[in-house]
């Protein structure tokens, strides 16, 4: 069995989430992100929309995580927009202390910061597609010791910085108005698909079918064919199935 998907999955937790992405694509919000090296964490607040890269029979596991309503989306579609797999870093490598240890030199120093402003950008834009290989996964309801984020092969899309401030420092989204104003600044942005992009549309039950059926033919900012209702009505998981047949 393959260890990856021609599809890439984004769950979320709300169905009114779903409907939202469904009716007007996928929305931009910053996300804190801790990096952990030998020698101490970078905090930063990245735009993006994350997605992973992982086969329908093991997404169960992610489920009880994530959320139980997503959308798969073809792999082409993916690279068609620039998403890109993103880059695990084990904290006790020397790999991650040397790229802490030279960002901090280069950008701490002003007058080198000025001439290296592109090579800043693009240390930072490495950043953006960082994570850890192991860390704590740290969630409102719990906190899981020792989560092996790599198992689920993220896949980003972060905006072009011409578009967004590439990152927001933790000092600057703590509060919740902070984390609101960032937010509605990049409202605008969208990571547009169209509907014969879907592979799957993931919703919690069956009794929901009808009504999402009824989303997609009367959503807003998409027009969904009577052709692609029908080919997306086929298309149609339910988590509890997933979690009881796969």
């Amino acid at each position: 069995m393959p260890l990856s998907s021609n599809s890439l999955i984004h769950l979320t937790k709300e169905k009114k989430s779903l409907i939202g992405i469904l009716q007007e694509n996928f929305k931009i919000h910053y996300c804190l992100e801790e990096i952990t090296t030998r020698y101490g964490s970078i905090h930063i607040a990245v735009p993006m929309v994350s997605f992973c890269d992982i086969p329908l029979s093991e997404i169960k596991n992610h489920i009880s995580k994530y959320g139980r309503y997503g959308l798969g989306l073809k792999k082409e579609w993916a690279i068609r927009n620039k998403l890109n797999p993103i880059f695990y870093l084990e904290k006790e490598s020397e790999l991650g202390s040397n790229i802490r240890s030279a960002f901090i030199s280069i950008a701490s120093n002003a007058s080198e910061r000025e001439k290296n402003r592109k090579v800043i950008d693009t240390m930072i834009n490495l950043f953006q597609y960082m994570k850890n290989y192991q860390n704590d996964l740290v969630s409102r309801r719990k906190t899981i010791k020792n989560y092996r984020y790599n198992d689920e092969r993220e896949w980003r899309y972060v905006p072009l910085k011409e578009d967004v401030k590439m990152y927001i420092t933790k000092e600057n989204f703590r509060t919740s108005d902070q984390k609101r104003i960032a937010n509605n600044n990049i409202s605008h942005l969208r990571l547009n698909f169209s509907p014969d992009d879907i592979t799957y549309i993931f919703i919690e039950d069956e009794s929901e079918i009808n009504e999402f059926i009824d989303v997609l033919r009367s959503a807003k900012g998409k027009v969904y064919t009577q052709q692609q209702v029908e080919k997306l009505m086929t298309r149609i998981f339910t988590t509890t199935q997933i979690e009881t047949d796969i």
